[in-house]
C-alpha cells in the first residue's frame, strides 16, 4: 500500500521537475538529497516490514516479492 503510494506521489510531483530545475540553489539542493534519502529509507523500512510478514512456508518465493518491491521503491526515489 505504502509503495503504491509513494508511486503516485512521485507520478503527481514528476511534471513539476523541470520548473523547480531551472531555479537551483545550494539550500534546495540540499532539500532534494534530504528527500531522496527520506525515500530510500522509507524503501528499506517497507522492505523489512514486508520481510516480516512473509510466511516460513512460502518464505524464499515471499521475500523475493519483498526484494522486487523495494527495487521499483528505490528506483522511484532516483528517478525524481
Amino acid at each position: 500500500m505504502r509503495i503504491a503510494l509513494a508511486f503516485f506521489v512521485c507520478l503527481a510531483l514528476s511534471p513539476l521537475g523541470p520548473v523547480w530545475a531551472g531555479n537551483l540553489s545550494p539550500a534546495k539542493l540540499r532539500l532534494a538529497d534530504a528527500a531522496a534519502e527520506a525515500c530510500l529509507s522509507s524503501c528499506d523500512n517497507q522492505n523489512a516490514a514486508c520481510k516480516r510478514v512473509c510466511p516460513t512456508t512460502l518464505g524464499t518465493p515471499c521475500i523475493a516479492s519483498c526484494d522486487s518491491q523495494a527495487q521499483v521503491c528505490r528506483q522511484l526515489c532516483q528517478s525524481k
